[in-house]
């Protein structure tokens, strides 16, 4: 059954539904729940897949959102803020459970990978690499890197968020979050180049 929109909640703006919000309106807290609630699915899922935990996640991502909507100061817009709270939740997701198989697509994912801070026009050599190896070799290289190079490439790569960005989102200077995925890139070569050199 398709969900029914308040017509007077449902034209509100995101910082007039928080304020309600704030002010215990359980209509203004379904109505932000509604209408953010595909685009953080979509979100975890690109991150994790479609997997029984994923929409848990999404569930975890509202209730912290509830904790800290009185921390939200307004020098950003309120998507802004969902979003930042979305992938700090993951982030201590993945670091609690160290799955190597979060990534839904990684294969296609690191294939897009190139060596150095900016993508080349022509694949190298460890993106090809990459683009050869089995899930089963990726998963395991993927558990092997940390959870911030991980979080990282994530970002960079699946979500196409600039350095710059990434490095607002996570409160860490821009050197780190370059650093994060320039490393993150040469230790999944490494990983998988090594793997490569067993199997053969």
């Amino acid at each position: 059954m398709a969900q029914i929109t308040h017509p007077v909640l449902g034209e509100m703006k995101d910082e007039a539904l928080l304020d309600l919000a704030l002010n215990k309106n359980q209509g203004a807290w379904r109505e932000l729940v509604r209408r953010y609630h595909g685009k953080v699915s979509a979100t975890v899922y690109r991150i994790y897949g479609s997997k029984p935990e994923a929409e848990d996640i999404v569930q975890e991502i509202f209730i912290e959102l509830a904790k800290s909507a009185k921390n939200f100061r307004r020098d950003a817009s309120f998507s802004t803020f969902l979003y930042r709270i979305s992938v700090n939740t993951a982030y201590r997701y993945i670091k609690r459970h160290k799955d190597p198989s979060i990534i839904s697509q990684p294969i296609e994912f690191f294939a897009n990978l190139a060596s150095g801070q900016e993508k080349e026009k022509e694949e190298s050599p460890a993106a090809a690499l990459m683009a050869t190896e089995s899930h089963e070799q990726v998963h395991e290289a993927l558990g092997k890197i940390s959870a911030e190079k991980r979080m990282a490439l994530v970002m960079f790569e699946i979500e196409g968020l600039t350095l710059k960005e990434i490095a607002e989102l996570l409160k860490v200077p821009l050197q780190t979050v370059w650093s994060r995925v320039y490393n993150g890139r040469k230790d999944m070569a490494r990983l998988l180049t090594k793997a490569y050199g067993t199997a053969s």
